[in-house]
């Protein structure tokens, strides 16, 4: 089937085609567990099938000069398995900011700008893994459409992407067409997508910074004292059962029970009260074990009803 599109109406969106293949990356792509080294090998195989769907549609897309652009850090991946499949590509490199609670963003150019345009350089394909509000990759078409002057033509191509999310890049000017591995039922009130994918993508690509937390991080707004002397009477140093993570933004512990029976009725108990509380936790579940994560992400840091959930928890037991 050959693509078509119309120009004065949105870009088609292409999905790629559902398969038990796609559902064990994207299953892999989400998991809490997955290592950076499978995390980037995931990535490598979504990208493959997301340029085979992109070239079943639009068969000029492999025999045509294009150049590259991965937002960074988390398309380096994607670029490394689309140039393969792409051989007259060549590459530019872009890294983009956001304004925390903001859709501020700045994009930065890594060496040239793709304009003014080498002769070779052909037509833009626009590389992102995860797209969850869209306010980057949305700015990111609006400055190359306005560098090119009204001319440029660009394919965004994507691992997982929120639905409203990859309407806005429908819409922008000069994108052809769309490319997603998988939508996301949908991106939550903190910018999260959901199924969630259990932390952010660069440090699960690459691995978080090995970073000794010093002290409890307290959210912004929070009585900090109350806090830290919370936090601090759950840990193991003081006699508790938790660990600081993340650079101190984080509380967690791991259980173990005498059987799945047993832990899966504990983490019923903490479902309910996370319902109930509206504050949910980080967590994975193997058998008889079970970790458990208690953060804040919006303010980012430590508040008392983590503490007060990590509390229920102990008292669970």
């Amino acid at each position: 089937m050959t693509l078509t599109t119309d120009s004065k109406g949105p870009a088609p969106i292409i999905e790629v085609p559902s398969t038990p293949a796609l559902t064990a990356l994207m299953t892999t792509f989400c998991a809490p567990s997955t290592t950076p080294k499978i995390m980037q090998d995931t990535i490598h195989a979504l990208t493959h099938q997301i340029l085979t769907t992109a070239h079943t549609n639009d068969p000029t897309l492999a025999h045509t000069p294009t150049t590259l652009i991965p937002i960074l850090r988390g398309a380096l991946p994607m670029l490394v398995a689309a140039q393969p499949n792409l051989p007259l590509s060549s590459s530019i490199l872009a890294r983009c900011s956001k304004t925390k609670g903001t859709a501020d963003v700045v994009v930065e150019w890594l060496g040239r700008r793709p304009f003014p345009a080498a002769h070779d350089d052909g037509r833009l394909v626009v590389l992102d893994t995860v797209v969850a509000t869209g306010d980057t990759i949305v700015q990111l078409c609006a400055e190359l459409w306005a560098l090119s002057g009204g001319t440029a033509s660009m394919v965004v191509c994507c691992c997982y992407a929120a639905p409203t999310a990859l309407e806005r890049v429908a819409a922008c000017p000069g994108v052809k067409y769309v490319v997603v591995g998988r939508r996301a039922e949908r991106c939550d009130e903190r910018g999260y997508l959901v199924p969630y994918t259990h932390g952010d993508i660069g440090d699960k690509i690459y691995g978080g910074r090995m970073v000794e937390a010093e002290g409890p991080v307290v959210a912004a707004g929070e009585d900090v004292s109350r806090v830290v002397v919370g936090v601090e009477g759950l840990l193991v140093e003081n006699g508790g059962a938790w660990r600081l993570e993340s650079e101190g933004l984080a509380i967690q512990r791991d259980f173990q029970f005498a059987g799945f029976n047993k832990a899966w009725a504990f983490m019923n108990k903490v479902a309910e009260a996370a319902k109930e509380h509206r504050h949910h936790p980080e967590w994975t579940n193997i058998y008889n074990n079970v970790s458990i994560r208690w953060t804040t992400h919006d303010p980012k840091g430590l508040t008392s009803l983590d503490v007060n959930m990590a509390q229920l928890c102990d008292s669970y037991i």
